[in-house]
């Protein structure tokens, strides 16, 4: 039996390993996890709890021991109540469906219900998590020492001792195990922000805005859909610094980029590429229409209040060039999109700034 349990919990382990290095993205989500979460949750970890199922030892021909229990007791823990019955209900029609129906199936279905339902009820209250893992772990094996009490019609008091002390071990690993791989998938998500996102505004810098430029491009390419580029520049911004220092000209490009963020559409990806200069990557939209957008942008900048840290009012404007694949530019190359947009944010300058300048089709 010692074996069986060593077996099962170093299954759960695998499994919950694997399952830490496939969910950097939600590393920041389990305080707060979203229903698509905790749904996927509750139905992976009932499966683990039926995968454990088939490593079971039995107690006697219809009587079988391992730790699905704690498939419930985890998923309650770190994700919530709802991913708890989720597994719990898939854990006993695992039961009932593996092993066939019967008043023993039925009698063990049924407490690990209950255990879904207590350890539900655990996770809806603060504490620290160690100690409700263990709350539920010490409960759940009541739970199953009344239902081996009654499908064997004996307390089995060595069985009973053996399962307290390797599900109480293998929680703890579990818990070491969970906590450490959510701290690196928190620090590999922050480095990965930190690598792609502007430091002052936290928009997209420089490396991230080419690899979108190459992935938009492509995708526009493929699907035959234009894509357009918006470089925009602040007006005298080197006046703003020289006048009002460099701390002033941080707070002008921190408003700025909110104001990037408020007018630009969600599909559209806004890049701080450096300085005072900035892009707009537009997917979907006509020459004229992204015109209209980053005129749009260029009017609120214009119309906007910049506030500094002492009170001190200002008025910036900003120039745009705008190329779109395929509208203005008819050549496959990414490089030459972002050069006419560059070009005719220096026509924008050299006009009198405070404007857009839109490319023309080129071969």
């Amino acid at each position: 039996m010692v074996n069986i349990l060593f077996i099962n919990a170093c299954v759960l382990v695998t499994f919950l390993y694997l399952t830490g290095l496939l969910s950097t993205r939600y590393a920041y989500n389990l305080e707060a996890p979203s229903l698509r979460v905790q749904l996927v949750s509750g139905i992976m970890f009932g499966m683990y709890g039926i995968i454990l199922m088939h490593y079971s030892f039995p107690i006697n021909n219809e009587v079988i021991s391992d730790l699905r229990h704690l498939a419930i007791v985890i998923v309650a823990g770190y994700v919530g109540w709802l991913p708890s019955l989720i597994s719990g209900v898939l854990i006993t029609a695992g039961r009932i469906v593996l092993f066939g129906l019967s008043q023993v199936s039925i009698i063990a279905g049924a407490g690990m219900l209950v255990i879904a339902v207590l350890c539900a009820l655990i996770a809806l209250h603060t504490g620290k998590r160690l100690q409700k893992l263990l709350i539920m772990n010490l409960i759940s094996i009541i739970v199953i020492s009344i239902v081996l009490t009654i499908n064997v019609h004996e307390l089995l008091l060595e069985v009973v001792a053996i399962y307290l002390s390797i599900s109480t071990a293998a929680t703890l690993v579990i818990y070491a195990l969970l906590e450490y791989s959510l701290a690196s998938n928190r620090l590999f998500a922050r480095m990965t922000l930190q690598a792609q996102t502007d430091h002052l505004t936290s928009l997209h810098n420089l490396r991230q805005f080419e690899l979108l430029l190459n992935q938009h491009f492509r995708q526009a390419r493929r699907s035959q859909e234009p894509l357009g580029v918006i470089a925009l520049d602040i007006d005298h911004f080197k006046k703003i610094n020289d006048t009002y220092g460099h701390a002033a000209g941080d707070v002008v490009l921190k408003q700025l980029s909110s104001l990037l963020k408020l007018h630009a559409r969600p599909t559209d990806e806004v890049s701080r590429n450096g300085g005072e200069e900035f892009t707009v990557l537009v997917p979907r939209l006509a020459s004229h229409e992204v015109t209209l957008l980053a005129d749009k942008i260029r009017r609120a900048v214009e119309q906007h209040v910049f506030m500094l840290g002492d009170g001190t009012a200002l008025k910036v404007t900003v120039s745009a060039g705008v190329a779109v694949y395929p509208d203005t530019l008819k050549c496959d190359d990414v490089q030459e999109l972002l050069h006419q947009a560059d070009e005719e944010l220096y026509r924008a300058k050299q006009e009198g700034r405070n404007r857009v300048c839109t490319g023309s089709a080129q071969a």
